[in-house]
């Protein structure tokens, strides 16, 4: 499992005993929780410092979208997890993981920090949208987990952009785009992610 410390997780949920397994569960990793926040009004005083995010959709009858499209305007990964079946998600919103409140602290690890793909035991690739404006929120939160550092990291993210479109001639078939960003994400960390912290 990966190392969270120092990452800022807001928990937007109005069940507290479900909050508190949520906030235990990141908080035992290293996470610095924020919240739990149960109203609209309380979550959005951290999504200035949200580094990532769950969400539920219903508040006591207010959708959360609002604070979605904060997050989403400042790049911040999140996740809608949400016991209700009926409530429509907007279509601008819809690149989230939207989890049912059955689903285990690991189905929410995962969704909001993708396990790396890779193909052992021949498994198919995930099919993600290859959309990079929706893989941008992994993709900097992901920089965060490799340097540590917020500066270092949109540096990381941007050089990895770079050297993308400098590549994408010699890009491999079937590999998506995520893992392809991904990849030269981690390269470009591995042989000079350092330099990045000056």
């Amino acid at each position: 499992m990966r190392d969270l410390r120092g990452v800022r997780i807001l928990i937007v949920e109005d069940d507290w005993v479900l909050a508190g397994d949520l906030a235990r569960y990141f908080g035992n990793m290293g996470a610095v929780v924020l919240g739990p926040a149960a109203t609209i009004e309380h979550a959005s005083m951290h999504t200035e410092v949200a580094e990532a995010a769950i969400l539920d959709i219903n508040l006591n009858g207010r959708r959360v979208f609002p604070i979605a499209d904060e997050l989403m305007r400042r790049g911040v990964p999140f996740v809608f997890f949400s016991g209700d079946e009926d409530i429509v998600i907007p279509e601008r919103l819809r690149h989230a993981s939207n989890l049912r409140k059955s689903s285990d602290s690991y189905a929410i690890f995962d969704a909001l920090f993708p396990p790396e793909r890779s193909a052992l035991a021949g498994r198919p690739p995930v099919n993600l949208s290859d959309n990079v404006f929706s893989i941008l929120p992994k993709l900097r939160l992901a920089a965060r987990l490799l340097l540590g550092d917020v500066g270092a990291s949109d540096r990381l993210v941007e050089r990895t952009l770079e050297r993308a479109i400098d590549e994408i001639d010699t890009r491999r078939a079937g590999v998506s785009t995520e893992d392809w960003l991904n990849g030269i994400m981690r390269n470009i960390a591995g042989s000079g992610g350092t330099r990045l912290l000056h």
